[in-house]
């Protein structure tokens, strides 16, 4: 029998052999009443693919309010053997190994949040008239930890990603040196989604935005244009204007979304545009117009940077939007 582990550190963390619970179930407690049976796994279910059982068992995790991760996968050695058997963890599963030390380097002692929870779920190849498909052949779902409720489990790093269209809209953001605070507010305006409830938080839009300066550390000029062209490629609905002075230089953008622009032909009766962010870094003001749906929630219609707050660029910028 030919073993390989997807994740080093829990090669001995569970003990899951063939005979644990190779046609039992387990439920835990957490699991309501009204779950649709559908959505549980059970022994005997069937998958077209090994990834096609995790994404199941991962929506059904965050159901119950916990993260999973790959643990082991199990093949058979020989030609046209390959992958027969793999094991899906909670993400509390195993402990983390102790670091070995290093006096030249300060370590980071943070607590690990693994505990040996042994919840876990077992799928197993088989082939039924020449076709191959993945079968549960295992599944527990007790846990020796607090599962989370259902407004904390998306802050677990599975469940946080930021989409494409997302980071290019943060791409642009971080051009005009505003905050990181800021652009939470902005994206949540655009959204109209209560704060701190998009799928990612301040950390994560951190990390974004160190990995773009790693990638282009040397570029500290402001490209909004680049950017505003590129986002009109990809959405054709996407409005920008922009004026340049006498050197050829930015002066004043403006920029909103489609969204934005269908929530302003229904909601733009009353309108406030907000000039009282100030981008530091580079001393310009940033404008922002805002409504109000009919739930009471502000709406995102826009925003500008002018490079002076004066009586030419506030009309060009009432003008434009």
């Amino acid at each position: 029998m030919l073993m390989v582990y997807d994740d080093p550190s829990n090669q001995q963390s569970l003990s899951l052999d063939d005979g644990s619970s190779t046609e039992e179930s387990h439920d835990d407690t957490r699991l309501s009443l009204e779950t649709n049976t559908d959505t549980v796994p059970y022994i005997g279910q069937r998958f077209a693919t090994h990834d096609a059982a995790y994404q199941f068992y991962s929506e059904f995790a965050k159901r119950c309010g916990f993260s999973i991760r790959r643990h082991r996968t199990e093949g058979k050695d020989g030609i046209g053997k390959g992958l027969t058997r793999r094991y899906f963890v909670c993400h509390r599963a195993g402990s983390t190994p102790a670091k070995a030390a290093n006096e030249g380097k300060q370590q980071r002692n943070r607590k690990s949040s693994r505990c040996g929870c042994q919840a876990y779920i077992r799928i197993s190849k088989s082939s039924e008239l020449g076709a191959f498909e993945w079968r549960v052949t295992g599944f527990a779902n007790h846990h020796n930890h607090e599962l989370l409720e259902p407004n904390q489990v998306r802050f677990l790093p599975a469940y946080r990603s930021i989409s494409e269209a997302d980071k290019s809209r943060i791409l642009m953001f971080a051009k005009t040196r505003i905050s990181v605070q800021q652009m939470m507010r902005l994206l949540e305006l655009e959204k109209c989604v209560e704060p701190g409830y998009l799928p990612f938080t301040e950390k994560d839009v951190r990390n974004l935005l160190q990995s773009f300066r790693k990638i282009d550390s040397e570029d500290e000029s402001i490209d909004l244009l680049r950017i505003c062209r590129n986002i009109k490629d990809k959405e054709p609905d996407f409005k920008f204007e922009y004026l340049l002075d006498s050197n050829n230089r930015l002066e004043n953008i403006a920029w909103s979304y489609a969204s934005s622009i269908e929530s302003y032909d229904v909601f733009g009766d009353a309108v406030v545009f907000d000039t009282t962010h100030r981008l530091t870094a580079i001393d310009m003001p940033l404008g922002i117009w805002i409504g109000v749906n009919n739930y009471g929630t502000p709406c995102f219609f826009g925003c500008v940077i002018l490079r002076e707050e004066n009586l030419r660029s506030l009309s060009w910028a009432l003008k434009v939007i």
